[in-house]
């Protein structure tokens, strides 16, 4: 389990991949530059916006409902900040400058998340390894969950159909408080298959963690605030920014309308990388103001996946171009709703949770 992963080169593969970067290389030339320096000023409008709101919470910790509103507006945007500019930021796409690009994941810390093992887990493990059993993290994060389909569920995975209307919201405290800690200090997460993590990074994630509770709760009852309302309000703004972060994160992969590969006994993941962004990935159909600019067009997600390094404000083009190659050649291009996109993800813990019920509706 521990060698590492390798996709088989096929010419066919090859072929797909080649034509469709020549493709969008030759798409990019004619867009206007104007876009990214477009969507970096909104970035940095969000991440003022969150502070702003941080700010203006904290003067006002005389009016509980106030306070609690405005913590709750700030778990949105916080979303909002990570899909604009730390998401975009991680893979090279607002700043050319790496101090810039350092400072940027340092305000994430701020956030909550340590913004190391994030992004070893995003590029590293999610990106190179899509919809893989133990090599997605972004796919394997609670063990109290089976989205895979490889073996049998156990304990409460039998029930978690029911159990994610009231575990789900809790994904951000879970990466926050236990998550992130659990891949530092325990020695069978996935992360440490390709990472060694350096002894400094361990002081800035309890440094990062305290400096965020310290702001978002501490400060406020220093000013006045009652502690109980403080943990009460970092605790909706976490459920808050939870399931809005799901209501994203969920569609692209994790349903049943894509594939699940498991490697060979050789560590080989058959068919080659370019197929297997197609098997694992698909798109959501909605696209309107608020996806394109405040969204970061995270709902072109195979077009991220297959060039992450190109930036999101080209993703509509991008993907017409994917979709076109797809019916020339005959090619899976899979796009959903939001609704449908989250009913297949439905679908998808309904069916791990039992065997049967699995084999039984895919013979």
């Amino acid at each position: 389990m521990n060698s590492k992963i390798t996709y088989e080169r096929t010419d066919e593969s090859d072929f797909h991949y080649k034509m469709l970067k020549t493709l969008v290389n030759e798409r990019l030339k004619t867009l206007p530059k104007s876009r990214e320096q477009k969507a970096k000023i909104r970035s940095i409008l969000l991440l003022v916006t969150y502070f702003a709101l941080y700010f203006l919470a904290i003067a006002n910790t005389h009016s509980v409902p106030l306070f609690y509103s405005l913590y709750i507006a700030m778990g949105l945007v916080m979303v909002l900040v990570y899909l604009n500019l730390i998401h975009e930021t991680v893979h090279g796409n607002v700043f050319e400058n790496k101090f810039i690009n350092q400072l940027v994941l340092f305000l994430f810390d701020l956030m909550g998340p340590n913004s190391y093992i994030w992004k070893k887990r995003h590029i590293i493990m999610h990106h190179n390894y899509p919809n893989i059993f133990g090599w997605d993290t972004d796919i394997e994060q609670a063990g109290i969950f089976k989205i895979y389909p490889h073996g049998k569920p156990h304990g409460l995975q039998h029930y978690q159909h029911y159990l994610f209307v009231l575990l789900y919201p809790l994904y951000l405290s879970n990466w926050l408080f236990i998550r992130d800690f659990k891949d530092f200090f325990l020695k069978n997460r996935l992360i440490k298959k390709t990472s060694k993590i350096p002894k400094v990074e361990y002081v800035k994630l309890i440094a990062g963690k305290l400096l965020f509770l310290t702001y978002m709760v501490g400060i406020p009852v220093m000013l006045g605030l009652p502690l109980l309302h403080a943990i009460l309000a970092l605790l909706i703004l976490l459920v808050t920014s939870g399931i809005f972060s799901l209501l994203i994160l969920l569609s692209p992969h994790a349903n049943i309308k894509n594939r699940f590969p498991l490697p060979d006994e050789h560590q080989v993941v058959r068919g080659g990388w370019f197929f297997h962004q197609l098997n694992t990935t698909n798109d959501v159909t909605t696209s309107n103001w608020f996806t394109r600019n405040l969204m970061g067009n995270f709902n072109y997600h195979l077009a991220h996946h297959l060039f992450p390094y190109v930036s999101c404000v080209y993703a509509p083009e991008i993907t017409e171009i994917i979709k076109k190659h797809a019916q020339e050649y005959g090619l899976s291009y899979r796009s959903f709703s939001l609704f449908d996109a989250l009913k297949y993800h439905y679908l998808l813990l309904k069916q791990n949770a039992d065997v049967k019920e699995l084999f039984e509706e895919t013979m």
